[in-house]
């Protein structure tokens, strides 16, 4: 039983691992499998052992290899006048890093993780193969340093992660102990959704109320702004050139993710705001969401194919920073969908994080003015 247990505990490890400990496990596997499959025709306890190796590297990765998030006891330096804005919003390595991925398989899955990080963290992997890097951190810090120019002296402008180095609490610990008593926290999501709900979860084990603090605000999210959706509009509508055909628009949400009623709301609006030109009529628009495997998606792009249309326009307008698992939906959904002879077209809008920028801006002038 303990060969059955070692061969698919390796296969599992390499299936999550990267570089010379993946290649490690392979070579180690290849090694047991020889002996106890080729060599000693062996296959006892080969159930037993998969059960035990899936389990015991469930258990071992959550408990062991996942960051764990410390706090310490903090004591203030002397006081600063600025307002610390303190964005947070999910985070991502620029390269697959299992540890920090663990970590926000944990928070999102809670005891459910003991069975699924394997595959979850496989998936990752994947998605980091197939695309390369990720650019959410820089992505982050644009918009950081463009609310931070805009903002001028009186502000200090700080991004946090949910899932990733420098994590909410250890940033909010830091402001704390440096003596800021003025902090307006920035949830960079579009909805209310479930990193949102993990984020005030921490939060409030935080108790921010035993620092003596003189101001503690939570922005709304981002699904009621009208400039937002705005902007989706008149970006489709610019990459519609070809006028008097029918056009297929997807409005793609996230279900799983987001708040599902807001999510919805947010692409009406962009409906709303596309088809109350009458000149518009010839654009058909579909709002699918995210979920069975992309099914409602591919249901929906074919729904449009139905009508005739002579080109179809993919738009996920409901995630606010994009991360890798947001660009291989993308990616997958271009490949998946046989749109026969007509032609499909992705589009993002590269004003998004610019447009974000304004709209915090705007929300802290008028919580300024109303704080007089």
């Amino acid at each position: 039983m303990l060969n059955s247990t070692l061969l698919f505990g390796s296969i599992f490890l390499s299936l999550i691992l990267t570089g010379y400990m993946e290649n490690i496990f392979i070579v180690l596997a290849t090694l047991i499998f020889y002996k106890q499959i080729i060599v000693d025709r062996n296959y006892k306890y080969m159930a037993y052992g998969i059960i035990i190796a899936f389990i015991g590297v469930n258990i071992i990765t959550v408990s062991i290899f996942r960051n764990k998030i410390t706090t310490k006891e903090i004591t203030p330096l002397e006081n600063q006048e600025e307002t610390v804005v303190l964005l947070v919003s999910e985070g991502e390595s620029k390269n697959y890093n299992l540890k920090e991925r663990a970590s926000e398989i944990y928070f999102e899955k809670g005891l459910l993780s003991y069975v699924t990080t394997i595959k979850d963290l496989y998936t990752y992997k994947m998605y980091y193969e197939k695309l390369g890097s990720s650019n959410f951190k820089n992505d982050s810090e644009y918009i950081a340093s463009s609310l931070r120019e805009k903002l001028g002296k009186d502000y200090k402008v700080v991004n946090s992660y949910l899932y990733s180095y420098p994590y909410f609490e250890n940033s909010i610990e830091d402001i704390i102990s440096k003596g800021y008593k003025n902090i307006i926290i920035c949830p960079m999501f579009m909805t209310e959704g479930e990193d949102f709900n993990i984020l005030i979860k921490r939060y409030e084990k935080l108790n921010l109320s035993t620092y003596n603090l003189n101001q503690v605000e939570i922005l709304d999210t981002f699904y009621k702004s009208n400039n937002l959706a705005l902007l989706y509009k008149d970006e489709i509508l610019k990459n519609i050139t070809t006028k008097n055909k029918d056009i297929g628009v997807l409005l793609v949400g996230f279900q799983n993710e987001n708040n599902l009623e807001q999510d919805i709301l947010f692409r009406e609006k962009i409906r709303d705001y596309i088809l109350q030109d009458e000149k518009n009529s010839y654009i058909q628009i579909k709002l699918p969401l995210l979920e069975n495997n992309k099914k409602d998606i591919i249901k929906c792009g074919e729904e449009l194919l139905e009508y005739g249309i002579d080109g179809l326009y993919i738009v996920l307008p409901t995630s606010i920073i994009d991360s890798i698992y947001t660009k291989n939906l993308v990616d997958s959904i271009l490949n998946e969908l046989d749109m026969g002879n007509t032609k499909f077209y992705y589009i993002d809008t590269d004003k998004k994080y610019d447009l974000i920028v304004e709209e915090i801006f705007n929300r802290i002038s008028l919580l300024s003015q109303i704080g007089g």
